[in-house]
């Protein structure tokens, strides 16, 4: 209605006004308008999952509250933008996202949501890859390092696209249990296919960590921008290197069984900062797009 409204204005100011000064005032009261009604905060979406993530911006404020935290926002042309990540454990109900001096505030809905049970067997020489804790915190702390900075601005303005054709063995969030024990979620997806079969940047953006770790096997990170990143591990051959710049699409390395894996596939995961969230609201829309 609003845009109807301006076109409208636009309209009658080239029909019945002459002179370009008054058309002027004309386009740039409507444009004023315009900017009035846009909300100074906003989350989209505003309906979400356990596990998935928001995106927030606002013209004015530039920390939020939910979940009892504090999220400062990014500048970012011309706004304050963030992702934040919904816990997995986050209780369905409706929420309040705030800003830090509680004059702006606009409601988050949490729907419930059930993650299946995935049970693989391994090898206990396999198995016994878990318990090496020195080697895995030595990889935790070049990936904790590899994402501890972001570009402040996105890389990417589209979807992103999936990093490769397969299928689909296991989703996002499924429960994992490794030889009848519980082990953690994986919060990533599995794609099957042969070894060498081709794996993409899944979109714009910048390598930050290309190297063979002990329980991922040949692992790239890619930072996105506006602190999101995605990962892919157990590749055969890594094409990409540390600081490189990629495109979407680009071929960045050969699904492969390297690391703590059963069999050929790709371990492909999005994060906000160090969290992971489901990658497949990227794949549907622009985030810069989401509803």
């Amino acid at each position: 209605m609003l845009h109807s409204m301006v076109s409208f204005m636009l309209v009658a100011a080239l029909t019945f006004v002459s002179g370009t000064s008054t058309y002027g005032q004309v386009v740039e009261g409507a444009q004023v308008q315009l900017e009035k009604q846009q909300p100074s905060l906003s989350v989209s979406p505003a309906s979400t999952y356990p596990g998935d993530v928001i995106f927030v911006r606002s013209k004015e404020a530039q920390t939020v509250t939910l979940f009892s935290q504090s999220y400062p926002l990014q500048p970012s042309q011309g706004e304050y933008t963030r992702f934040i990540p919904i816990p997995f454990n986050a209780k369905p109900g409706s929420y309040q996202v705030q800003s830090a001096d509680k004059k702006l505030s606009v409601s988050l809905t949490i729907s419930p949501k059930k993650f299946e049970v995935d049970s693989i067997t391994v090898s206990q020489k396999m198995n016994q890859m878990r318990q090496d804790t020195a080697r895995i915190n030595a990889d935790q702390k070049k990936i904790n390092a590899a994402r501890a900075a972001s570009a402040k601005s996105a890389y990417f303005d589209g979807p992103f696209k999936q990093p490769a054709i397969g299928k689909l063995t296991t989703p996002f969030g499924y429960q994992r249990v490794v030889n009848g024990v519980p082990a953690n979620r994986h919060a990533a997806i599995d794609i099957a296919n042969k070894t060498g079969t081709p794996i993409w940047a899944s979109n714009h953006g910048k390598v930050v960590l290309a190297d063979s770790l002990y329980l991922t096997g040949n692992t790239i990170i890619i930072d996105h921008g506006l602190n999101v990143f995605s990962i892919y591990a157990h590749m055969s051959k890594l094409e990409v290197k540390t600081g490189q710049e990629v495109k979407q699409g680009q071929v960045i390395g050969q699904m492969g069984t390297t690391g703590f894996s059963t069999g050929p596939h790709l371990h492909y995961g999005m994060l906000i900062g160090n969290t992971y969230v489901n990658p497949q609201p990227f794949f549907e829309a622009s985030p810069f797009l989401w509803k």
